[in-house]
């Protein structure tokens, strides 16, 4: 065992991108503990509206911020 040293990668969570993605996150987590998540969620969320903005021209700002934060806890998180 190696003092400060912390496992992550494509085999934490699942196989794949998705699983080197979703590694990524969780080594992040582990690392930066639950104030440190907190704030790399929320410095998300500003890109992941826009995102669905983009999809969706007609929604407003405050509209795509409920949406991203519905979505992260929901929906791409299950899926």
């Amino acid at each position: 065992k190696v003092p400060g040293l912390t496992m992550a990668g494509s085999d934490a969570f699942l196989p794949a991108v998705c699983g080197a993605m979703y590694g990524g996150i969780l080594g992040a987590t582990s690392v930066l503990g639950r104030v440190g998540t907190v704030r790399m969620l929320l410095a998300f969320l500003p890109d992941f509206a826009t995102a669905l903005q983009k999809d969706n021209p007609k929604m407003s700002r405050a509209q795509a911020y409920a949406r991203a934060i519905h979505l992260l806890g929901t929906e791409y998180v299950a899926n």
